[in-house]
């Protein structure tokens, strides 16, 4: 692709948006810090019957953490990807529904639920509600864990510099306590993790990924986006080395 050219609109289930996921996770201490946590938040739970993934996507982290529980409820809207999610956990109950759907009913309640880089995608406004949905699946002692990237991460102000889009789990926290009174405790933990590219071109496609986490109205030039990790992240040997340290909202039910 030319550098001249606009930065692309990637579709969510599209494989453009796939292939530059891979290229991300190639280059990133990312995915492998954050099942460290959730390992080790996993590990403390009092019991481990029910697992909720709520946006579960194509099931990799549901498939991940499933063996730790006796049950596993998955939950996707997207029906594109409700075939690899079926593949990657042949076991799990699979809801086809939206976190806030009328028509989803859950009889079982949670020991932990997990929300991994959903809230890009849900409309500002429903934040609390979807948060106040999740939270209300768990049972006494259970654990919430929703995670997107930390609001000052160096991703983020990418994001932010390019599209004025700022995404902060810490405020939806205090919401949330301030919503339901004491039954429930909130906590913001930052888990670091970075990005390290081996050069300009793979640090662009990288940071066109992180771009498309909101809706690209007027995207920019690639080659204005090479010219700001040039200026802010290149690194004397060449490669290209910025954070994308992720905050984790942890809600326990008192």
């Amino acid at each position: 692709m030319s550098s001249d050219a606009h930065v692309p609109s990637y579709s969510s289930d599209g494989s453009a948006y796939s292939d530059a996921f891979r290229v991300f996770l190639a280059h990133t201490d990312q995915k492998a810090n954050a099942l460290a946590w959730l390992d080790r938040e996993v590990a403390e739970l009092p019991a481990r019957n029910v697992l909720i993934d709520a946006g579960a996507g194509s099931g990799a982290l549901a498939a991940r953490l499933a063996p730790q529980f006796s049950q596993t409820i998955a939950i996707e809207p997207n029906p594109s990807l409700m075939e690899q999610l079926r593949a990657a956990c042949p076991a799990a109950q699979l809801i086809s529904k939206g976190i806030l759907s009328p028509d989803l009913k859950l009889t079982e309640r949670a020991d932990f639920v997990v929300c991994s880089h959903v809230f890009y995608y849900v409309e500002r406004t429903l934040w609390l509600e979807h948060l106040q949905q999740m939270a209300s699946w768990l049972q006494p002692r259970g654990v919430l864990a929703a995670t997107i990237q930390n609001p000052d991460t160096d991703c983020m102000r990418l994001l932010r510099d390019f599209t004025g889009a700022r995404y902060d789990l810490a405020q939806l926290g205090e919401q949330f306590l301030v919503s339901e009174r004491g039954e429930y405790r909130a906590v913001i933990e930052t888990v670091p993790a970075h990005v390290d590219a081996p050069d300009i071109e793979t640090a662009t496609t990288i940071a066109e990924f992180m771009l498309n986490l909101t809706p690209l109205r007027n995207p920019p030039l690639r080659s204005t986006v090479q010219d700001y990790l040039v200026r802010h992240f290149l690194q004397p040997r060449g490669n290209v080395r910025f954070s994308c340290h992720q905050d984790f909202l942890r809600v326990s039910r008192v």
